[in-house]
């Protein structure tokens, strides 16, 4: 059986008759889940559950979790209050990825993040983030292009000898995309930074241990369709994922 992917969504309303109290759903672009499948993983969309409880049962459930862009967090998750120009938070989905997340770690299963999923990652386990990036960041580069989202808009230097750029295929400098207001600050214990855009601020993360973690800070599943090289990020995931479900170790890089 394909290893059976989680990947979380964003909170939207459904309108229902005028007047009617809205219905609240959860909202993901096909593109995350195409690009599971295509790397050959089993998507499933995660629901916004409304029983903590629920959460260890669900990550025995899963071989992997792909945490997916979407909202700001909410700062008081890294000990600070709202600034002005934070953007839209939505509590229960930080909670309810901050302790999913959390429990496919301590079961040793990967976890792939992807734009707000980096950011997820990282406070998880002890980051901070810049809330406002424009605002808080020396760097002049435009984070949040305006063209469309297979575009190229900056680069990215990728840490030679890093799993990411063994999931890049080697490559240490490529295009990406982005589409971000929030980015790491501080990162958090454990992890090590492997991937900066020209101005130095942090584009990927992953793991020291064993522990399969990695995240980027652009969108690779608007990517990979047009530049093949950014499924690597998908295939590798879902290899991780295979080898839980059949029970095989897997190695701390690659």
């Amino acid at each position: 059986m394909k290893p059976l992917i989680g990947i979380t969504g964003s909170r939207y309303e459904i309108a229902t008759q005028p007047g009617a109290p809205g219905l609240l759903g959860v909202s993901l672009s096909d593109d995350y889940a195409r690009g599971v499948e295509r790397a050959g993983g089993l998507p499933l969309v995660v629901p916004y559950l409304g029983e903590v409880d629920s959460v260890p049962d669900l990550a025995d459930c899963l071989d992997g979790l792909l945490l997916a862009g979407g909202e700001d967090m909410d700062p008081q998750q890294f000990g600070e209050f709202p600034h002005n120009g934070l953007g839209p938070v939505v509590p229960e989905r930080d909670e309810l990825e901050l302790a999913l997340l959390r429990a496919m770690v301590d079961r040793g299963k990967p976890v792939l993040g992807i734009c707000r999923g980096m950011q997820v990652m990282n406070v998880a386990f002890g980051g901070t983030l810049y809330q406002d990036l424009p605002k808080q960041w020396r760097g002049s580069l435009n984070h949040r292009q305006k063209a469309r989202r297979n575009h190229l808009s900056h680069k990215v230097l990728v840490q030679p000898g890093s799993r990411l750029q063994q999931l890049l295929q080697g490559e240490t400098e490529l295009g990406c995309n982005s589409f971000h207001h929030q980015a790491v600050k501080t990162l958090a214990p454990g992890f090590v930074p492997v991937a900066w855009d020209p101005e130095g601020l942090v584009e990927g993360m992953e793991s020291q241990g064993l522990s399969w973690l990695v995240a980027v800070q652009w969108h690779p599943e608007n990517l990979w369709a047009t530049y093949p090289i950014f499924l690597g990020l998908f295939s590798g995931f879902v290899e991780a994922a295979q080898q839980v479900r059949t029970g095989e170790p897997t190695a701390s890089q690659g």
